[in-house]
This record gives structure tokens, C-alpha cells and sequence, in this order.
């Protein structure tokens, strides 16, 4: 083998463990996510209803304080351990870290603020990406009664539910949901191809175990990035759970 061709390979394989470190890196990262996300019961028996949860995009009229004020009203605290979250202030701007409670997310953000306007964003993962726009947690307008006799709502099994809800929830969503181990490929390349040729983001690609990944434990936003967390999650999810117990959620 000649030199250039050894050193090809070599770069090769230097490129391909490099990635496999970067994707073992965040595996263990939001497997420990969704272990902590998952434990115990998932759903609780009384329905919660939340308000409109504020979008804070790069450029919004804002201060630290009412950041501060907006998450104090949903339930963070300043440091501790409160299970809805913390935040904590730092050099113009505050910290945000989502806890086990939150409604949304577990990602956290750093908001930058310069003379009462929104800076920049930033993610709190080791990458720390900028962000265009971060949602904070929402807060709890009422929770139903979920006391025995005055529940408002009854979580269901699969069994339970009736095929032709299923045929239709599986034929508007997600049709090969039961084939795949969490990602359509084919599915999302479709999608992916609908967006270039209208030039805007309105197909997503997402099966039904992707939505439960994005609804469980991302914010809304649409990136690249958002997108891979989305289908790494969605595959430990499958991992995890069988298609049934993944239909009832």
C-alpha cells in the first residue's frame, strides 16, 4: 500500500472513531435523560392545564429580572433543588436548568442580556450552540381533581383503546409505526426534500415515537441539531419500551 493511500486510511479511521466518540457521548447523555424522565409513573391521573409558554427569541425587550420573575411563577427557585427547576444569575444574563418536573424540557439555556435586549442564547450541553429563540417553562393555570371519585380523566391501555381510533391515529401519523425501530428514513429524506424544493420548514418526518422524543424532551424549536437529539432519542425510547406501551403515550 502506498504512503498516501495509508494515510487516507489512517484519516479515515481517525474520522470514523471521532464520530463514533461524539455519538457514545450523547447516547449515555440522554440515556440518562430519558432513564430519569421515565422513572416511575409517566403520566399523572389529574389533567394540568398550562398558558401559553413564553418564547424568548434573540432580540426581545427583556431583563434578567423578569426572566427571573417569568420562572419564578412556574415553579424554579434561585439555586437548590427545587424538581421544576433553577435558575441562577451570571454575568449578564441568567442561567436556566430545567429539573425532573418540568413540563417541556430538559435542555437548559444561558440568556445574554444588554441594555434590557436579548443578546444572544445559548445551550447549556458541552457544545453550548447558540440558539435563535428558547421557551420557558409555562406556567399552571389549573389541575383537575384527580381524587377517586372526581377524576377527570382515566389513563387508558393499549387493549383499551379501539382499532378503528388506532387505524386512524396510524394512517394520519405514522403508518409504518409498527415496522420501524423508531426512525423512517425514508420518510424524513421525503420531507427533508419537500422542504428544499418550497424552501420553508413545514414537513417534518417525525414518527410517533419522534413526537413522544420532542414532546417528553425538547424544546419546539426546528434545527439540524434538534432533529438528530430527536431520532437518538426516539431509538432509545424503542430500546426501552415495546409499540404498544410507546402507542399509549
Amino acid at each position: 500500500m502506498s504512503p498516501v493511500a495509508k494515510l487516507a486510511l489512517a484519516a479515515m479511521l481517525l474520522v470514523v472513531c471521532a464520530g463514533l466518540a461524539v455519538f457514545a457521548y450523547y447516547y449515555i447523555k440522554y440515556e440518562r435523560i430519558v432513564e430519569r424522565r421515565m422513572r416511575g409513573p409517566i403520566f399523572a391521573n389529574a389533567a394540568k392545564i398550562y398558558a401559553l409558554p413564553k418564547l424568548v427569541h434573540t432580540g426581545d425587550k427583556l431583563t434578567v429580572h423578569e426572566i427571573a420573575a417569568q420562572l419564578r411563577r412556574a415553579g424554579y427557585t434561585e439555586g437548590g433543588d427545587a424538581p421544576m427547576g433553577t435558575f441562577k444569575l451570571v454575568k449578564s444574563g441568567i442561567e436556566i436548568s430545567p429539573g425532573p418536573a418540568s413540563y417541556h424540557s430538559a435542555e437548559g439555556a444561558v440568556i445574554r442580556v444588554s441594555e434590557g435586549q436579548v443578546e444572544n442564547i445559548t445551550g447549556t450541553d458541552g457544545k453550548r450552540d447558540e440558539l435563535a429563540a428558547y421557551e420557558l417553562e409555562p406556567q399552571l393555570v389549573t389541575a383537575l381533581s384527580d381524587t377517586e371519585l372526581r377524576a377527570k380523566r382515566r389513563l387508558v391501555t393499549f387493549n383499551e383503546i379501539p382499532k378503528v381510533m388506532m387505524d386512524a391515529v396510524l394512517a394520519i401519523e405514522d403508518r409504518r409505526f409498527f415496522q420501524h425501530a423508531g426512525v423512517n428514513y425514508y420518510r424524513l429524506m421525503e420531507a427533508a426534500l419537500v422542504d428544499v424544493r418550497s424552501r420553508r420548514h413545514e414537513q417534518g418526518g417525525s414518527t410517533l415515537t419522534m413526537q413522544i422524543a420532542r414532546g417528553f424532551f425538547l424544546s419546539p424549536q426546528k434545527t439540524v441539531k434538534r432533529k438528530l437529539t430527536e431520532m437518538l432519542i426516539a431509538v432509545e425510547l424503542e430500546q426501552r419500551f415495546s409499540k404498544q406501551q410507546l402507542f399509549e403515550m
